[in-house]
């Protein structure tokens, strides 16, 4: 009888006396090996565990630092052999006071950096009279879109998360279908938006672009430049074309920045305290109203609206929830962003392409923009259906993922 049966470990449980007998009558081979799946197969099953989801990163941290040392290790210390390793998990993720804290922290970094960057700087610097100050504002607006990414990884290393299961795994053959759903979905979404919008709208739709045309012309002749309207509407076409392919990468990096924060970082742990339903929706209002402060200054639905600027705040938050859900159901099936990022970057390359159209420009409040609440219904109805999805058949465990 080993030294390890003499004397068990006062943290495991007594068995039975016949398993008592099995264990002196037959020792194993390599303990090491027999520990280690017995720990495999507890892995296994908290995997499999209820509450358990696609971004659960306290697996690959189970275990403390005296792992099952290999044959080597064993030989040349005995002892070592004998020692019971205890689990472990990720500091915090299981805690709801450092998971809340962490929650606080996030939104605060976020939310702060944006907004005070956006009401000292960017909108004064927007309001100017200045065209070369105006668009400066505009490229500082795209650059801002990165201040969720930021936030997100500062708070996950002053914290010591670090960056596992923050959904960097490209398991495109794994969710082939969902990742050509982010790819062409939301592009989908967006032209049925604007045929929507047209079909009610019909003496709002204008074939030949005129404003576009007139616009466009004006500033090749400030360049020196004659384009004929033929020329101008051909290259435009041949453009949008290329965007139904493309609009998914085109704006990667602006939409990684927001989709790193609000879905890999901010989403899990909603999820993990509220469930996937509240937490797909929740997510997607803190986006929405992330953009508060440019809102408030006219930058998307203008300022001539009755009840501005409360009502195109409100107006805001809601399309990011809609849109929020569909992406946050993309990250919470694939426990990728990835799908997410190629869903947002094609909403944003796309959102103004159909107002060209237009006799008016459009408006943001009715559409063809998919903010609008015309334009918008193929969103919200593709919206519904993943809650609905999500609440019918929750989100099961996913591999391994860095």
């Amino acid at each position: 009888m080993t030294e390890l049966e003499k004397n068990p470990d006062p943290e495991v449980e007594a068995g039975s006396e016949i398993e008592t007998e099995t264990m002196a009558e037959t020792e194993p081979e390599n303990p090491g090996e027999q520990q280690d799946e017995s720990l495999q197969e507890s892995d296994r099953t908290q995997e499999n565990a209820p509450g358990s989801d696609a971004f659960d990163i306290t697996r690959k941290f189970k275990h403390n630092r005296n792992q099952i040392p290999t044959p080597r290790q064993a030989a040349q210390d005995p002892q070592q052999e004998r020692e019971i390793p205890k689990k472990r998990k990720l500091v915090g993720v299981t805690d709801k006071k450092v998971e809340t804290k962490r929650i606080l922290y996030f939104l605060a970094l976020c939310f702060g950096v944006a907004w005070v960057l956006e009401i000292f700087a960017i909108i004064p610097m927007y309001h100017s009279d200045n065209v070369e100050v105006v668009k400066q504002a505009v490229d500082m607006i795209s650059q801002l879109m990165l201040t969720p990414a930021l936030a997100a990884l500062v708070i996950r290393l002053a914290t010591r998360e670090g960056l596992v299961k923050s959904g960097f795994q490209f398991n495109f053959f794994e969710y082939k279908a969902l990742f050509l759903l982010g790819w062409f979905g939301t592009t989908a979404l967006t032209f049925a938006g604007a045929l929507i919008y047209f079909l009610v709208f019909r003496d709002n739709f204008d074939p030949n672009m005129t404003a576009f045309v007139a616009s466009y012309s004006e500033s090749a002749a400030n360049a020196g430049a004659q384009i004929d309207a033929v020329n101008i509407i051909a290259a435009y076409k041949t453009d949008l074309l290329i965007k139904v392919f493309t609009a998914a990468v085109l704006d990667f990096i602006n939409s990684f920045g927001e989709e790193w924060g609000f879905r890999a970082y901010l989403l899990p742990k909603l999820y993990r305290k509220f469930g996937a339903v509240p937490a797909m929706i929740l997510s997607g209002l803190a986006s929405g109203l992330w953009y508060a402060p440019l809102v408030a200054a006219g930058y998307y639905y203008g300022t001539d609206n009755a009840g501005f600027p409360v009502v195109n705040i409100l107006a805001m938050c809601v399309f990011g929830a809609v849109t929020g859900v569909i992406y946050s159901y993309l990250c919470l099936r694939t426990g990728s962003i990835f799908p997410a990022v190629f869903a947002h970057s094609a909403v944003n390359v796309l959102m103004s392409q159909a107002a060209l159209f237009t006799v008016d420009g459009g408006n943001f409040f009715v559409g063809p923009s998919p903010t609008g609440i015309v334009s918008g219904l193929p969103f919200i109805a593709a919206a519904a259906v993943c809650l609905f999805l999500m609440y019918r058949n929750p989100v099961k465990p996913g591999g391994e993922q860095a």
